[in-house]
């Protein structure tokens, strides 16, 4: 709840429910298309275009949304890290007990595997699938991003085609960059205002210059966990040969690469010299 003491007598200010979205991404499981089937949905976009895209290419499954809560349920899950915003990261590991395949276990998640009187020959099959499936896959990550936008779930969907096109100098002044501006505006790139200023990702920070911040990048999946893993750890990780870093500069007009020009280019050498010279320093790796 948002409520703090000093509003506890006051009367609710609407009687509307707010309704948050947000994305759970299931990074590293790769049987979830056959284990948990599909909910396809058409957007606008999809019928104006007269095909289908390849999100809908699965046979409709109406229990898959049940199926997939009935699979996170064999899980615990562990922080590894969090942007500060509304990024976060776990590591879902499988909870002990899981019963194996055609032991007559209940759903995973269902308290101690405990049959119900009621349980159908059907739902007993599909427990006893996605029993298997959280006994032989493991452990995987997770990210989860909430509160998730209209844009950040779109994202997210299987692509739906590509179109190549040609960005002319023109077609930067009288489109895209007006679109980096509406981006900027909205508060969306509020996450990084909080990391330049270090209110946010401390964990993952390693050089802050006067002109740039440089933090571990979170598609850096297989980095040991910045909120556990002492630093001293980080040096010769296995890990470095997927080193993946973030520069990010401390000048709000710099948005793209289109903005940069030739009185940057100290600037630029500057994140170089000192960028490669923290990653010598910190994880071992020469240039």
């Amino acid at each position: 709840s948002d409520d703090d003491g000093d509003n506890k007598d006051q009367p609710p200010a609407s009687t509307s429910t707010t309704i948050v979205s947000s994305l759970l991404k299931l990074t590293l499981v790769p049987f979830h298309k056959s284990l948990l089937g599909s909910n396809p949905v058409l957007s606008p976009e999809d019928i104006q275009r007269g095909q289908l895209p390849e999100r809908n290419l699965l046979e409709h499954n109406p229990n898959a949304s049940d199926e997939i809560i009935s699979f996170l349920r064999g899980f615990n899950f562990e922080l590894k890290s969090e942007s500060g915003a509304e990024y976060s990261y776990y590591a879902a590991r499988p909870t002990l007990g899981i019963c194996a395949l055609g032991n007559g276990a209940g759903r995973v998640g269902g308290g101690g595997g405990e049959k119900s009187p009621n349980a159908t020959a059907e739902k007993d099959n599909e427990s006893s699938t996605i029993n298997t499936a959280v006994s032989n896959f493991g452990s995987f990550d997770i990210e989860l991003i909430s509160p998730a936008s209209t844009y950040q779930i779109a994202r997210s969907m299987p692509s739906l085609g590509h179109v190549l096109i040609r960005e002319t100098p023109h077609l930067y002044t009288t489109a895209v960059k007006p679109y980096i501006q509406s981006i900027v505006d909205n508060g969306s790139l509020s996450w990084i205002k909080n990391v330049i200023e270090v209110r946010k990702e401390k964990e993952r920070l390693l050089l802050n210059h006067d002109k740039f911040v440089m933090n571990v990048d979170t598609k850096w999946r297989n980095h040991p966990p910045p909120l556990t893993t002492p630093r001293k750890e980080w040096y010769n990780h296995p890990s470095t040969v997927d080193l993946y870093c973030l520069g990010i500069v401390k000048q709000s007009d710099i948005t793209c690469l289109r903005d940069l020009r030739k009185e940057h280019v100290p600037l630029l050498k500057t994140m170089e010299k000192e960028g490669l010279r923290a990653i010598r320093t910190i994880y071992g790796i020469g240039e």
